[in-house]
């Protein structure tokens, strides 16, 4: 303790400070999640459905991000209950809704893909991102 003695009032304007800091902290990784999740999007149709330089741009973007936002995470100091509570399933949703496209992009889609595949290809891009999206827009709405 720091021998500072607070009013009733005082504490509680501290209180309310001290929680509108931890729910500020929450923006910046609810930021990420939106980030990354519109990323996850843009990067599949890009390694896939791309054509020459895209593919290999898209993947040191990736790998640029994925350093980017280790470095981010680790230099965190606070989250909110709701980041803690939702980073667990939202990371596992993500992993399971990535492989899918991965999938698919090895194993099913044609050389040259028509018109059906390709949009078949960018529904499930999009659906790979969603739970970073959804976890990121969660978060944000919190504040």
């Amino acid at each position: 303790m720091s021998g500072d003695h607070f009013t009733p009032d005082e504490a509680l304007q501290e209180i309310g400070r001290v929680g509108r800091r931890v729910r500020h902290s929450s923006r910046g990784p609810g930021r990420a999640y939106l980030f990354v999740g519109l990323a996850t999007m843009v990067y599949w149709p890009a390694i896939f459905l791309g054509g020459h330089p895209l593919p290999l741009i898209a993947g040191l973007g990736w790998v640029v991000l994925t350093v980017a936002l280790c470095v981010y995470w680790a230099r965190l100091r606070v989250h909110d209950r709701l980041m803690k509570r939702i980073n667990g399933p939202v990371s596992v949703a993500y992993v399971m809704t990535m492989a899918v496209p991965f999938v698919v992009g090895v194993w099913l889609l044609p050389d040259r893909p028509a018109a059906g595949w390709t949009a078949a290809f960018a529904a499930l891009s999009v659906l790979a991102g969603l739970p970073l999206v959804y976890g990121g827009l969660r978060v944000m709405r919190n504040r």
